[in-house]
């Protein structure tokens, strides 16, 4: 329970970022209140400058690995991802979205602009009921954007035109692609329905405001400020660590003052999403006992406190912290609002990154519809990674693990860097070791390699189908499934090569 309590307190720590009960804190917080309860359906179209010094960006990467005691392998492999890029670089994102505040269903369109050249990356739908899509030409403005980024003087399989025409003709017949879907998730119809409760969640707004003047009366950021119209927010990044060991102290002194609040708030979230009488009481339950113990409470508090200021306190996160600085300001026009952002980070005299966006925010009309037609994640990754195989085959496969793992992590690698399969191409796997010899799953490990495989369960060994005929491969059956021995991938001309990694154990498969 007192982990619970940490983590539960923790993140009410993190909702507290930027807020307090100053007269201007407070102000802040009405005006947000205020732009969801006063629109039933919101407009907000903004643009986002981002702009990067790339060689700024690596010296600042070094820096901190050296601040941290980096090796020079580490700071070799710091610098890896950004490397490629060389000199100033600038991209430009115009966006807008409309809302729909009773359900939060929400729908996004979005352009990117990036070295003089304009990326569609289509559209996305949100919604608390029915999940997450995306637009066919979505996925295809990130592979454009991403083949531009690679550069054409490298090979890539992203250059091949033969590639992006299969590409297009899939996203052409793919409109939109549900990438993730609330029964995907394991919810029942009934829980999907009380994710949106009747109404809407404007009741909450006003539980949300109460939440912050009862459990926070007399704490400050001192990060919020008035202006003409409306608020503005700065901070640097030592600020922010300031306010997290302050809000660390601010819990520890008045536990039974935030947790009485919490109490009431949850009260009221799990009421509206139609929480049952067991799990309201079993939850009042657990904070009043937390009550009885607001000793354990401070203890905890002091705890994390000490981890936070052991850990600001670090050469390589106090350079971090005091390269950052962020700065917004939100004001009223005409019924709306219009709010302007600043994020930068500065390494000494140079400026490593900055983003600076605007943003206008007005009462739309309408509602927020889900495509009517859509194909299934699963579905589309099949596709997507018999395309990849096609252009990117697997040139080897890697099996990592320890004495005491009963999985290794299986890796698959490419002939290039892969954007689209990088998510499948790295899974857990079983292994067996026998007799000295290392055993991979058949399917596994023949799927990966792109080889036909027959199994005979008399003489319990694997034979791989090619056109000039059948290679005998020894393996064994452990628990209902085959193994197949990768040192008899020799035998078909692969190369195998076994070393060890930081004390793990790694075989290496390598098409010659």
């Amino acid at each position: 329970m007192r982990k619970k309590l940490a983590a539960l307190l923790c993140a009410v720590m993190c909702i507290a970022s930027f807020t307090g009960c100053s007269s201007a804190e407070l102000g802040y917080l009405q005006m947000s209140a205020d732009m969801l309860t006063k629109m039933d359906v919101c407009e907000a179209s903004g643009k986002v400058n981002v702009e990067l010094d790339a060689d700024a960006m690596k010296e600042y990467v070094t820096d901190l690995a050296k601040a941290s005691g980096a090796s020079d392998e580490d700071l070799k492999d710091a610098i890896q991802g950004v490397d490629a890029f060389k000199g100033k670089k600038s991209a430009v994102i115009d966006y807008k979205l409309k809302m729909d505040m009773k359900t939060l269903a929400y729908y996004v369109d979005m352009d990117v602009t990036y070295d003089g050249k304009k990326y569609d990356m289509g559209d996305m739908f949100y919604s608390m009921t029915d999940g997450v899509y995306v637009s066919g030409k979505t996925v295809w403005g990130i592979y454009d954007l991403t083949k531009d980024l690679a550069g054409k003087e490298k090979e890539s399989y992203l250059q091949d035109e033969n590639f992006a025409k299969e590409l297009k003709t899939l996203l052409d017949g793919s409109k939109y692609i549900k990438v993730l879907s609330m029964k995907e998730l394991g919810m029942t119809d009934e829980q999907i329905k009380s994710m949106v409760p009747e109404g809407g969640y404007g009741k909450l707004y006003a539980s949300v405001m109460d939440f912050y003047k009862n459990a926070f009366s007399g704490f400050s950021t001192n990060m919020v400020s008035e202006v003409s119209g409306g608020y503005k927010i700065k901070a640097d990044g030592k600020a922010v660590a300031e306010l997290f060991v302050n809000l660390l102290d601010y819990v520890g002194n008045n536990p039974d003052t935030v947790l009485s609040a919490t109490t009431t708030y949850m009260m009221d979230v799990m009421k509206t999403m139609n929480s049952s009488e067991e799990e309201m009481a079993a939850f009042k339950a657990g904070m009043d006992k937390a009550k009885k113990d607001t000793a354990s409470i401070k203890t905890a508090t002091d705890s994390i406190k000490l981890m936070v200021q052991q850990g600001i306190a670090k050469p390589d996160v106090s350079k971090a912290l005091n390269s950052f600085a962020y700065e917004a300001t939100v004001t009223k026009s005409g019924a709306g609002f219009h709010s302007t952002e600043t994020f930068g980070i500065t390494n000494g005299s140079k400026s490593v990154l900055k983003v600076t966006g605007t943003c206008d925010v007005k009462a739309g009309s309408g509602k927020v519809d889900m495509p009517a037609a859509s194909v299934s994640k699963a579905d589309f990754e099949t596709k997507m990674t018999a395309l990849v195989e096609k252009y990117n085959p697997v040139t080897a496969v890697t099996a990592l693990w320890g004495n005491d793992d009963s999985q290794a992590m299986f890796t698959k690698v490419r002939k290039d860097e892969s954007f689209f399969s990088a998510g499948n191409d790295v899974d857990l796997a079983e292994y067996v070791e026998a007799d000295g010899r290392v055993y991979l799953p058949l399917r596994d490990i023949c799927e990966a390699m792109g080889e036909n495989v027959e199994w005979n369960n008399a003489e319990k060994k694997a034979y791989i189908v090619r056109a000039d005929g059948k290679t005998a491969m020894e393996g064994l059956v452990q628990n209902g499934k085959s193994f197949i021995s990768v040192r008899d991938f020799e035998k078909l001309g692969y190369s195998v090569e076994f070393k060890k990694v930081d004390g793990l154990k790694e075989v290496t498969v390598t098409k010659k």
